[in-house]
């Protein structure tokens, strides 16, 4: 056996595995072969061939289970050619070296959602395959290994000019193997822990991801910078696609209908617009927001119509919103594309868009349309990541649907139902402004928004001024802010300004302080009781 040259042949996908195996008999190889395969390549007329039974002298056993795993096949494939002791061994065993594995795998990330038993599902989890394709990596210097039918014009290439394959290319192939065996075996570990408690899950002691490269992007934060666009996928079971969905092209929760290439901060102004939208998509009336640089600078809920509720979020700050993101929670309509059109906008974010809408839409050549798939917006990112200090923070999104029934009046007046939604609408907003956040609206409308100042008073002064800018002076209108009020200084400098009503989470060791001065302002002031930093 050691004067002869073997190949080993086990595949799922037979594409074209019948001429890779004939060239590689014209090339002077044996072909070793497994079941199916087998019976594939001796039907298309490979004579040099051998079942995997003939060089192990063992019988395929326990339906297939057991077939590869046998020192006459691993020893062939992991031994070093040029070391005298395995040599040695090799001789005294009568084993001789493999120098090809041509294996791709049971294709068990297409079968783990098929409507079949899990025990079925437990049978397309590959073990022979793994095994040989891992051995053959590692051995690389000496074996070449195919994973994908890909590969087979290559190799053929060379066996016709009578070549050995380059070591690095041989080298390519063992990247290429070990990448495929992580993603598969994360698949793999991802199925048989999806019915775990999702805090177990999440936060054991290791948590497997399978990063999928979807898209290059236009560059990063910066041009300078390189940034690509990969999907995380968490534990099968937080990841579940419905039978219905929409179909996905570059991204999962949107397609891109024109304009230029999408930028890394495009997607994270993106995904602030997406959060936001989440919490108003369900409602009867319109709702329009634009986001710059992650923070929302204009927000409205319209009775009226589309574009009213856009003219009322872009009123809120003019100046910021040059440049912005646009997100909308109904379909756009003309009159609203033709109010967008004079500006200059960034991206546009919407269900959908009517025939004239998107007629006059793509006039903006640099203006990214996309179109984002109801299904996402309805269905609640679980997790967020994040580096930090050489590791990846995980957590859970802060995004899940709030008991509004829960909040607390604590000041002696309450507010009447006018009010109630109008403080309502400002703490939606709140939750999505970088901290310490501010949010002053009337009639579920922001009218000034401050956002990321160090401290609270200076955002509520911050977001004060801006109303101001765009309204001049304003009464009547409600305050928010995302966490509590350590001091009673923001209170008073509501009275002041003219706020009639606050919402925050409470929690102070001076609530005590802060309501009192409420009551002493006659301004009715609810407590959440959940804080919504966002760093």
């Amino acid at each position: 056996m050691l004067k002869k040259r073997y190949a080993l042949i086990s595949v799922y996908d037979k594409t074209g595995v019948v001429e890779l195996a004939t060239h590689l008999e014209i090339d002077g190889y044996t072909v070793i072969a497994t079941g199916n395969t087998y019976n594939v390549l001796k039907s298309a007329g490979i004579t040099d061939l051998k079942r995997i039974d003939e060089i192990t002298n063992f019988p395929e056993i326990m339906d297939g289970r057991v077939k590869t795993l046998h020192p006459a096949i691993f020893g062939g494939i992991l031994s070093i050619r040029d070391n005298e002791n395995h040599m040695k061994d090799m001789k005294k065993n009568n084993i001789s070296p493999i120098d090809f594995v041509v294996v791709n795998l049971y294709p068990f990330k297409e079968m783990k959602n098929k409507d079949i038993t899990f025990e079925e599902k437990l049978e397309f989890i590959d073990i022979g395959g793994v095994s040989l394709i891992r051995a053959a990596a590692k051995n690389f210097r000496h074996v070449s290994v195919a994973t994908s039918p890909a590969y087979y014009p290559d190799i053929i290439e060379f066996l016709k000019n009578k070549q050995e394959i380059p070591q690095e290319i041989k080298k390519v192939f063992a990247y290429e193997a070990f990448k495929l065996t992580a993603e598969y075996d994360s698949e793999i570990s991802n199925f048989l822990g999806s019915k775990k408690e999702k805090k177990d899950v999440v936060f054991k002691g290791e948590l497997n991801l399978n990063l999928k490269k979807l898209s290059p992007l236009r560059y990063g934060e910066n041009p300078h910078q390189k940034a690509a666009f990969y999907e995380a996928k968490f534990e099968e079971d937080f990841k579940e696609i419905a039978a219905n969905e929409q179909k996905r092209d570059d991204y999962p929760a949107f397609k891109k209908i024109s304009g230029k290439d999408i930028s890394y901060n495009n997607l994270l102004d993106i995904d602030s617009t997406f959060n936001i939208i989440r919490d108003f998509y369900a409602a009867d009336d319109w709702f329009s927001v634009i986001v710059k640089h992650t923070n929302p600078c204009g927000a409205a809920l319209s009775k009226t119509s589309l574009k009213d509720a856009f003219l009322k979020a872009r009123k809120t700050d003019e100046i910021s919103s040059y440049g912005g993101i646009i997100g909308f929670n109904k379909k756009v309509d003309k009159e609203t594309a033709l109010e967008i059109k004079p500006f200059f906008v960034e991206i546009i974010l919407a269900p959908g868009y009517s025939g004239d809408a998107l007629e006059i839409l793509k006039t903006k050549k640099n203006t990214i349309i996309v179109e984002y798939f109801t299904d996402y917006i309805l269905k609640r990112d679980k997790f967020s990541l994040r580096s930090a200090s050489g590791g990846v923070l995980v957590q859970e999104k802060d995004d899940a649907p709030e008991n509004t029934l829960s909040f607390k009046t604590v000041t002696d007046k309450k507010a009447d139902d006018y009010l109630l939604n109008d403080l309502i609408f400002a703490w939606k907003i709140a939750k999505h402004v970088k901290s310490n956040a501010i949010v002053y609206a009337k009639d579920c409308a922001t009218v000034g928004i401050g956002a990321g100042q160090m401290s609270r008073i200076d955002s509520a002064k911050f977001a004060y001024q801006k109303m101001n800018d765009s309204y001049g002076d304003v009464r009547g209108f409600v305050m928010a802010s995302d966490g509590f009020f350590p001091f009673k200084d923001s209170v008073e400098y509501a009275g002041k300004i003219g706020v009639i009503g606050i919402i925050e989470p409470g929690g102070s060791i001076r609530d005590d302080e802060v309501i009192g001065e409420a009551d002493k302002l006659n301004i009715p002031m609810i407590f959440t009781n959940i804080r919504h930093f966002k760093h």
